[in-house]
């Protein structure tokens, strides 16, 4: 799949290792398309400091899935700003993803990594999209890296989640 991926959008992939900038050229993409399909509009802005090369681009793919996927869904006025920002400190790789989406409440904040707890049926009781399961898959997957991941959100602003990486586990 990375192979034909790679072929289909000119990505540089060696070793079995992607760079963060192809990361997400392949989820620009599909992110494009899913909210297309949803008849809705997404703009991308990526600002990478340290275009690093990893091995775990599967574990990274699906964490930044997660999130640009919720904003897409959540987003209801139709016009989606999704900005991902990577730098470097302190011998650790930081990672933002903002949406300009409806926010979460601060209560829902507090639970929103818990395995069960759905922001979406927080919002509309009875919504039935959504498992429960993605962002404790999330935290989950930062923790076995050693990451770490956290929640900053406005209700009528946006979120903004932050994850950090050490550069031994990238």
């Amino acid at each position: 799949i990375l192979r034909g991926l790679s072929e289909a959008l000119d990505l540089n992939l060696r070793d079995g290792e992607m760079s963060i900038s192809d990361i997400l050229t392949v989820l620009q993409n599909s992110m494009t398309m899913l909210a297309d399909e949803k008849g809705k509009k997404l703009e991308f802005h990526v600002n990478v400091e340290s275009n690093f090369k990893t091995d775990k681009h599967y574990f990274l793919l699906s964490v930044f899935r997660n999130l640009f996927t919720n904003a897409i869904e959540a987003n209801q006025d139709g016009n989606i700003l999704l900005t991902f920002t990577q730098r470097e400190q302190d011998g650790q790789y930081l990672f933002e993803v903002t949406d300009n989406g409806p926010g979460i409440p601060e209560e829902a904040v507090k639970q929103i990594f818990n395995r069960t707890y759905t922001v979406s049926s927080a919002r509309t009781p009875n919504s039935s999209t959504g498992s429960g399961l993605g962002l404790s898959i999330v935290k989950a997957i930062m923790e076995r890296h050693d990451g770490t991941v956290t929640c900053e959100s406005v209700v009528g602003e946006g979120s903004c989640f932050s994850f950090t990486l050490p550069y031994s586990n990238s």
